[in-house]
């Protein structure tokens, strides 16, 4: 089964920067599309991830209920279950 494609236009400088990454890493320009966005998406994910804990520690009661429940967790490791 084919997956479905489409065409997404892009400067000069850009393909031909996917073109020579294509030929120096030895893949096709769609992996390393599909690769670079993943890693774009993780970069997003966690750069919100981190406003989102500062904006949480800027609330004192709110960041200590966060510490509380941590330390309760923290204290599941020493239980003695294993998975």
């Amino acid at each position: 089964m084919m997956s479905k494609t489409t065409t997404v236009r892009v400067d000069v400088e850009t393909y031909e920067g996917l073109k020579k990454l294509s030929q120096q890493l030895n893949q096709p320009m769609q992996k390393i599309i599909q690769e670079a966005l993943a890693e774009y998406k993780r970069k997003v994910l966690l750069s919100a991830t981190a406003e989102a804990f500062s904006a949480l520690r800027e609330k004192r009661e709110l960041w200590q209920e966060e510490i509380e429940e941590r330390q309760l967790w923290e204290s599941t490791l020493q239980d003695g279950i294993e998975k």
